[in-house]
């Protein structure tokens, strides 16, 4: 199986794997922000998320790194997901709350975890290309 067809599947799975945990949430709330609950204007944020997303899926197709095309499909598929959630409800569904830290899903987590290990890669491998 072809890399780009490997990680297509499991962009797919993290999306589903998301959507059906906030499907089964019966704990959650509705977060019409972004990141912490930190409001800013839909027009700001729909030409922030083209923006990023579009080079997010500009260095998919560049990088060789397999390593690194996995933690890009942890962002992207974070990314889409919530959206996916701001087109069906107006909001982003949050439901993991951990009483210290402001209420998150997987997709958070996903994202969170896909930058860490972008930039871990990149600052232990200084030659990394794209």
């Amino acid at each position: 199986m072809k890399s780009n067809t490997k990680t297509f599947f499991l962009f797919v799975v993290l999306i589903f794997i998301d959507q059906i945990s906030k499907y089964l949430s019966s704990n959650f709330v509705c977060n019409k922000n972004i990141a912490w609950s930190i409001p800013i204007a839909p027009a700001i944020f729909c030409f922030v998320w083209i923006a990023v997303v579009g080079f997010l899926v500009y260095l998919f197709f560049k990088t060789k790194s397999y390593h690194q095309k996995i933690f890009l499909i942890l962002v992207l598929s974070g990314a889409i997901s919530n959206v996916i959630d701001r087109l069906r409800f107006g909001c982003v569904i949050d439901y993991i709350d951990l009483k210290f830290w402001p209420v998150f899903n997987l997709a958070d987590v996903y994202i969170t975890i896909g930058i860490a290990l972008i930039i871990l890669n990149v600052m232990r491998n200084k030659n990394t290309k794209y």
